[in-house]
């Protein structure tokens, strides 16, 4: 009888190493595999570091916004204060960086004016944004901050590769 419980207990534990070697190869897998990412050099370390540093606050903002954490309206006015301020930071890294711009396309740089006129359209939605929560008027900032919103999107479409 001990020899079978032995079998069952071998076989439980080979079922488990099994198990966390499959799961271990597939993670792995998962790292790899794509294209290289787009190299990048010190202003473009500085930019995207820049831009993550600002997202706290408009990530936080939006769930409050679309309802999944409850409204508070000093907490909003807060962030909405911080993001306007981090928020003007990544633009001061747009020179075109010889060691790589990572997903920055050469568009910036070429169709300068339009990138500078999507930076305004982001600088003006972000005011915009800031202003209606200092308010605390839910609608206007829901308003303002989908307009926030909208004015990253256009600018990533034209102006940023796709992720690999």
């Amino acid at each position: 009888m001990n020899n079978k419980i032995l079998s069952q207990d071998t076989k439980a534990m080979n079922t488990k190493l099994f198990s966390a070697a499959l799961l271990a190869a597939l993670t792995l897998s998962a790292c790899g595999g794509g294209a290289p990412a787009q190299p990048k050099g010190p202003i473009s370390e500085d930019r995207t570091t820049a831009f993550k540093a600002m997202m706290p606050e408009f990530s936080g903002m939006g769930k409050m916004v679309k309802g999944e954490e409850p409204y508070d309206v000093e907490k909003f006015k807060q962030a909405a204060a911080t993001f306007a301020e981090s928020s003007k930071k990544p633009f001061t890294f747009f020179q075109s960086d010889d060691k790589g711009n990572g997903r920055a396309l050469p568009a910036v740089w070429s169709d300068a004016a339009k990138f500078k006129a999507e930076e305004d359209k982001f600088a003006a939605a972000v005011e915009k944004l800031n202003a209606a929560a200092q308010t605390g008027k839910l609608e206007e900032i829901k308003a303002a901050y989908s307009e926030t919103g909208a004015s990253c999107k256009s600018c990533h479409d034209t102006f940023r590769a796709p992720e690999e």
